[in-house]
């Protein structure tokens, strides 16, 4: 009995140091505070001209089994007057192999201390890895993607 107790805390012990030791199949890390992708927001401002801004910064967390993330100052037209960072709580947000899969709808982002009811977002689908992060998804009646790098 206590040969069979002994291999079951060794095999356990190994699937812990395979996970710690960057196993291909564990899930990207979760960021460190402080840790951001930078990238590249583009909005389609249904006119055929889009805005782009470069340098995006994003960051998530996962809590209860959804994510939040915050783009930090932002822009969504050239004609808008001030960047404000843009709260997205409540994203779906599955574990897959090396990777998480994004998905919403209907949600209202915060910005300004407030809710943004009128950019509703939508349709959201996206990836994280441990070096990238994709985001699709329209913000009102804009469409929005996003796409970076740690």
């Amino acid at each position: 009995m206590k040969t069979l107790r002994f291999l079951i805390l060794s095999l356990v012990s190994l699937a812990f140091v395979a996970c710690e030791n960057g196993d291909n199949n564990a899930l990207p890390s979760k960021p460190e505070k402080g840790e951001c992708y930078i990238g590249t927001m583009t909005v389609d401002q249904n006119d055929g001209t889009f805005y782009t801004q470069d340098e995006v910064k994003v960051d998530y967390e996962i809590l209860d089994g959804k994510l939040n993330f915050v783009m930090y100052k932002v822009k969504f037209a050239d004609a808008m007057p001030i960047k404000l960072d843009m709260v997205v709580e409540g994203v779906d947000c599955i574990g897959a192999v090396g990777h998480y899969v994004l998905a919403g709808n209907g949600i209202v982002p915060y910005a300004m201390g407030g809710p943004f009811e009128q950019f509703t977002i939508t349709n959201l689908v996206g990836a994280i890895t441990d070096d990238t992060m994709t985001l699709n998804f329209m913000c009102g009646e804009y469409p929005v993607t996003y796409s970076g790098t740690k």
